[in-house]
């Protein structure tokens, strides 16, 4: 160990979905598709990162903060 502190916790699967409230399919079609952080497998059990899932969320809002990139003529439709 490098005697750093820890800056995280782990999340549940059940914490997870209360901040991303989608079902456990596409939880895990996320991960597979590398659109959400894979968990870490402790005892049998999944945890995430809440380092790692707040990230997602950073990236997920400033997504939908920039602007439209769309073509002008795809905007108008």
């Amino acid at each position: 160990m490098t005697g750093k502190p820890i800056s995280y916790t782990l999340l549940s699967t059940s914490d997870v979905q209360k901040i991303a409230p989608v079902s456990n399919v596409t939880l895990w079609r996320w991960v597979r598709n590398g659109k959400f952080p894979a968990p870490i497998r402790v005892a049998k059990n999944n945890f995430w990162r809440s380092d790692e899932v707040g990230a997602w969320m950073d990236e997920m809002s400033s997504r939908r903060a920039a602007p439209d990139r769309k073509a002008p003529s795809q905007a108008r439709k």
